[in-house]
């Protein structure tokens, strides 16, 4: 089973932007947690009719963190630092006109529109960029406060609150830099293990099918050679001929494992299976093809070329070794898979002896469908005759 792994500067990028999160949630609760202490200290303070203009402005600062949490683009962070920071101002000039001892009693009042400045980031991939957004917004919170306090006639007090803010952020960022590069000692790669495990299996694969192929061809050819008589008739030689073709042209090199080109189990590959038969006809041994799917199926191009190839090799074997006359090559089709079973009444063998350096039926017709989700079964005995069940996935059933 394949874990699905995200990307490393990915996977940075998600945990560093937790920070900017983080940021906007708290954002959110310092205005809105703001509301109830600001109407309090005006009702107070018998100031209930600055209270609307207030808020307003207050809603503005919360619409633009809102903004940023929805569009986290750097556009959208520096119209909000722009947008709020006036907003910000005008929050808090009405605060201290005509009423410097608010400063004094509600530092925290005043100066909460600011901290939402200092709070709102951006996803960052790397801490030195989400500092610089917080360091930024500290930076116009603390413009801010000297324009109103400057209107206001006051000394400026900017307040502790947007340097522990900025602070916090900077620690925050810092420790998850930090963890990143203790994670990236311990963990591999998982991009380069990927490519690494697909070259192994490109190469297995490369080497598993050249294997079929030579054994298909040249060493099946090299046995007609061998058991010719003097002149080889045409049929023969145009056997030769394609087989010669197949390797020059390597199409079986170049063939890529996601191919998907649909063909007709039921059509196209009965009257390859036929095809098939013919040429082996001439070479001594009748082959009758029975079997009638109940409907249509379709194979992936490659399942197809996997399932011929193993079939054309177990009938190389019954003219190469059973001693048989005839066999029969059964197509049988369900929901899930295109089977082929081909039986002779040879002089059969003991599968369980087969030397492991012979590569009939372990290359060309096991691992051959091994590779594309088939399978093979396989019952011989000496004098009793061999059948061989090679079963192909489907990759879609059509309808009848």
């Amino acid at each position: 089973m394949r874990v699905r792994v995200l990307p490393r500067e990915t996977a940075a990028a998600v945990i560093t932007s937790a920070v900017a999160a983080m940021g906007w949630a708290v954002a959110v609760a310092v205005i809105l947690m703001t509301v109830p202490v600001l109407t309090e200290t005006l009702v107070l303070r018998d100031r209930l009719q600055d209270l609307p203009a207030t808020l307003i402005l207050l809603g503005v600062v919360l619409g633009g963190v809102a903004a940023v949490a929805l569009r986290p683009r750097r556009w959208v962070v520096l119209l909000y630092l722009a947008v709020g920071g006036l907003a910000t101002i005008g929050y808090q000039v009405i605060l201290l006109t005509g009423d410097p001892g608010v400063v004094a009693s509600s530092p925290y009042l005043v100066n909460r529109p600011a901290l939402a400045l200092v709070l709102v980031g951006i996803p960052a991939s790397r801490a030195l960029i989400g500092i610089g957004w917080s360091v930024l917004g500290f930076v116009v919170a603390g413009v801010v406060g000297m324009i109103s306090f400057t209107i206001a006639d006051l000394p400026f007090e900017p307040g502790l609150g947007p340097l522990m803010v900025v602070t916090l952020t900077t620690v925050a960022y810092l420790t998850l830099a930090a963890i990143q590069v203790r994670i990236r000692a311990r963990v591999p790669n998982f991009d380069e293990l990927e490519a690494e495990t697909r070259a192994l299996a490109h190469g297995e694969d490369l080497a598993r099918r050249t294997t079929a192929v030579v054994h298909d061809t040249l060493l099946n050819d090299l046995a007609v050679v061998m058991n010719a008589p003097d002149r080889l008739d045409d049929r023969a030689r145009e056997r030769l001929l394609a087989d010669l073709d197949t390797l020059k042209g390597a199409d079986w090199i170049t063939a890529s494992a996601d191919t998907e080109v649909p063909t007709e189990a039921d059509a196209v590959l009965r009257n390859k299976l036929a095809r098939l038969a013919s040429e082996f006809q001439w070479r001594g041994v009748s082959i009758q093809i029975t079997g009638s799917p109940a409907g249509r199926y379709l194979l992936s191009a490659q399942v197809a070329d996997a399932l011929l190839g193993a079939t054309r090799a177990c009938l190389e074997n019954v003219v190469r070794h059973s001693g048989a006359a005839s066999t029969e090559v059964e197509l049988i089709a369900d929901a899930d898979h295109v089977t082929v079973m081909i039986t002779d009444q040879g002089r059969g063998f003991d599968p369980a002896a087969v030397a492991s350096d012979r590569l009939g039926l372990r290359t060309s017709v096991i691992e051959r469908m091994a590779a594309v989700g088939g399978s093979v079964k396989i019952w011989s005995a000496p004098g009793e005759g061999t059948s061989v069940i090679i079963s192909a996935p489907v990759l879609e059933a059509a309808e009848s």
